[in-house]
């Protein structure tokens, strides 16, 4: 079975790959800005943009992970309340659906004529329809009980992964905005004794 990680990069548009090229492009970009002349100040000396930058990357971070939790998390609300849709993989054409009886007959030839051992299995037409309604009920309720499963413990990851990126963003907004203040108050502090 596929992890659930690598599910949701591949179904995700951002997925892993774009998410690591993102990555590499925001150090890129504060490793470049921090080397340049513009941060180092010219003429006048600023070593307080370095801080800065690393508060506003951490911030853009925040939000980012943010964001990604936010969507991932309501992707595995709408997933919980449908749990027979949420089972498969649309790429997995070797198992039966499980939304109605009807598709389940359907369907459940279909695995068998692809699988290793087609041709030793006998035809759905020869299976009689109290056994194979048996073996809906109980596909069902395991496809069920494994969706429900799995995103549950997908909600509460994407809860604590929502909370923690919060909680970087907030801590270091405040952190910035504390920063700019001390630097104002000493910037208007040293103006008096500079100009006399």
């Amino acid at each position: 079975m596929v992890s659930t990680d690598f599910a949701f990069a591949t179904e995700n548009p951002f997925g892993g790959a774009m998410i690591l090229v993102l990555a590499l492009i925001i150090i890129a970009a504060w490793v470049v800005l921090a080397a340049s002349r513009f941060i180092q100040g010219g003429i006048v000396e600023r070593p307080e943009r370095v801080p800065q930058l690393y508060g506003y990357t951490a911030c853009l971070i925040g939000l980012l992970w943010a964001l990604s939790s936010a969507v991932s998390l309501v992707n595995h609300v709408l997933q919980r309340s449908d749990p027979t849709l949420a089972g498969g993989s649309p790429f997995v054409f070797d198992e039966p659906s499980i939304t109605s009886f009807e598709a389940f007959r359907a369907t459940y030839d279909r695995g068998r004529r692809f699988g290793p051992d087609a041709a030793r299995q006998p035809p759905a037409d020869s299976i009689p329809e109290a056994e194979l309604r048996r073996r809906y009920e109980a596909l069902r309720a395991d496809r069920v009980h494994q969706a429900e499963f799995r995103t549950h413990n997908e909600i509460v990851e994407n809860l604590i992964s929502l909370i923690l990126a919060t909680g970087l963003f907030v801590f270091h907004w405040r952190w910035l905005r504390r920063r700019g203040i001390d630097l104002d108050a000493a910037r208007a502090a040293a103006r008096p004794t500079g100009s006399g």
